[in-house]
């Protein structure tokens, strides 16, 4: 059953795609409110940023989450699985987070990051604090555009893949979902796994993993979410103070062409 924050999450979701959020006052340091359905509020930076507070003082804790609108289904051919593994790279630290799980756990936090078709996901849990609230918010703006993506680290985290990709092929769950996939979508990405191809995963170059990083992983192409117990004042001023400087990229972004053709019957998928 969906929990209600997550009805509530998704019902702004979806207001913020269909344009039902309506522009409000500006706030200052570049920051513009866009509105508020069932208590979550939404902003926008100068920079195209958006962001949503979910203030809830009832938690003892507080979440920074940054979803980057890239996937799976914006690799190329050849680029299979490039989309998670550099989701694992950037947990490689920046030069002013050289060690980020550690630091995480530091701080008695709970963390991870996903990837799927249309996103790449990073959240933090720390203990409710101003100090691990800027503390998350700087770790996010910082290996949003500085982070390690290195040759000498690819070959450590390739292996961390590779061993994912191998579960998924030993699990009859992970092999249904992709197979249906597959036979539900025969020329758009969607049909693709998301964790990718061995032979793409261990071939690919560090240079494409770089551009890729560069190309997505920008201010106009993200989505931050703080989340739990905190000052939305004061959360305010921290994403202006850490986000509000950062530029988006001119580069363009790679589009999805192929459509879907209409499908002509009934598909069945055996495992």
């Amino acid at each position: 059953m969906l929990s209600r924050w997550t009805l509530r999450l998704g019902l702004c979701l979806m207001l913020i795609a269909t344009g039902v959020l309506a522009p409000a006052d500006d706030q200052s340091a570049g920051l513009s409110r866009v509105g508020t359905v069932e208590g979550i509020t939404e902003y926008r930076l100068d920079n195209g940023l958006q962001l949503l507070l979910l203030p809830d003082d009832s938690k003892p804790t507080v979440t920074v989450n940054i979803t980057y609108f890239v996937g799976s289904r914006h690799e190329g051919y050849g680029e299979a699985g490039m989309a998670h593994l550099l989701e694992h790279m950037l947990f490689k630290g920046t030069p002013s987070h050289p060690n980020i799980p550690a630091v995480l756990k530091e701080r008695g936090g709970d963390y991870n990051g996903t990837t799927w078709v249309d996103r790449t996901n990073y959240y933090e849990t720390l203990p409710a604090s101003d100090e691990n609230l800027e503390f998350a918010l700087r770790l996010e703006a910082d290996r949003m555009l500085n982070s390690h993506v290195a040759e000498a680290d690819l070959k450590s985290e390739m292996t961390v893949v590779r061993n994912e990709f191998e579960a998924g092929e030993n699990s009859p769950h992970s092999i249904l979902v992709q197979r249906m996939m597959a036979s539900a979508f025969e020329w758009h990405n969607y049909g693709k796994s998301t964790i990718g191809n061995r032979s793409d995963i261990e071939r690919v170059p560090i240079r494409k993993l770089q551009e890729f990083y560069r190309r997505f992983y920008q201010p106009d192409n993200a989505l931050l979410i703080v989340a739990g117990k905190f000052a939305q004042d004061r959360a305010l001023e921290l994403v202006a103070k850490y986000f509000g400087g950062l530029e988006s990229s001119p580069e363009s972004r790679s589009t999805t062409y192929t459509e879907e053709p209409t499908q002509d019957g009934e598909r069945r998928v055996r495992l």
